[in-house]
């Protein structure tokens, strides 16, 4: 599901807000697509199964969803195994980059360095983003799902235009208060793990004695207050942006701190609403909103 969330959502987000199509858009939109789903699929998961697995949170945690893809806690694949994938996802999604890049433009190879960078220092060691408060966030999700959306629309038009960059910086937070969210379930493990896995959501409430989910609530609010002013200030079709954040934030709102099944639910319907994000600009892009 996360695989779907930040790979199609990205792409589909570019191809619908991209300033134009150049001759050869759907190779060049079917190439950061396959891009996407290497980096997402198979590096980032990939490294953070086999970290969170040594740390202990993956062996550990209730969470139905959560535990990473499950490949190692049921015995398909060997972390030995698991390294090959990793790196053989990593060289074929460098090579993708590269012929792109040489079709499409150079900027292409900015924006694909960045995303791999934010996405291998999520999980790797020592700098393992996704262990330490907000840099999980901002320095890891948020850079990879913005410069995936951004690489989706330069590949097709060869421009970055201010409505996608507005597009992509929401889809941003919006993903980012997805994981917000996902993390609630695995607040004990993380907790537990050695060493241990600080997620903001984690931290809020082990440290700071306050509920989890006011985290992921503070990004989709941040989202909707950003949607509703590019909305009003920018392009009328960012209403949508506006309409799918509100839903988050009723979503979040509901949470029962402690109910893994009450968390799991809204853990998907946040990221439900993330593709359906994506979904609808696909729509408005063909009713010619502006």
């Amino acid at each position: 599901m996360p695989l779907v969330t930040w790979s199609l959502s990205t792409a589909v987000l570019g191809l619908a807000n991209a300033g134009g199509y150049q001759p050869g858009w759907p190779g060049a939109a079917l190439t950061v697509l396959g891009g996407g789903v290497l980096l997402q699929g198979y590096i980032t998961h990939g490294l953070n199964d086999l970290y969170d697995w040594h740390s202990g949170t993956d062996r550990t945690t209730p969470g139905v969803i959560s535990g990473g893809s499950h490949t190692l806690r049921a015995g398909l694949l060997t972390t030995g195994e698991m390294w090959q994938v990793v790196g053989a996802a990593t060289v074929i999604s460098l090579a993708l980059l590269a012929w792109l890049a040489s079709w499409r433009g150079p900027t292409l190879i900015w924006l694909g360095a960045l995303a791999l960078a934010a996405a291998v220092a999520y999980s790797l060691p020592p700098v393992r983003l996704c262990y330490r408060p907000l840099l999980g966030e901002w320095a890891g999700i948020f850079p990879a799902m913005v410069c995936g959306t951004l690489a989706a629309g330069f590949a097709v038009s060869q421009e970055l235009p201010p409505l996608l960059f507005i597009v992509a910086i929401i889809q941003g937070i919006v993903c980012v208060a997805s994981v917000m969210e996902h993390h609630l379930v695995d607040i004990d493990s993380d907790w537990a793990a050695t060493p241990r896995k600080a997620t903001s959501p984690a931290f809020w409430q082990r440290a700071r004695r306050r509920p989890g989910r006011e985290v992921a609530l503070a990004y989709e609010l941040m989202a909707l207050v950003l949607s509703a002013g590019a909305a009003w200030l920018v392009a009328p079709r960012l209403w949508w942006s506006a309409a799918v954040a509100g839903a988050g934030v009723w979503v979040i709102l509901g949470t029962r701190t402690g109910d893994h099944r009450d968390e799991l639910w809204r853990d998907v319907v946040l990221k439900s609403l993330a593709v359906l994000h994506a979904l609808g600009y696909a729509v408005l892009a063909l009713a010619g909103v502006p």
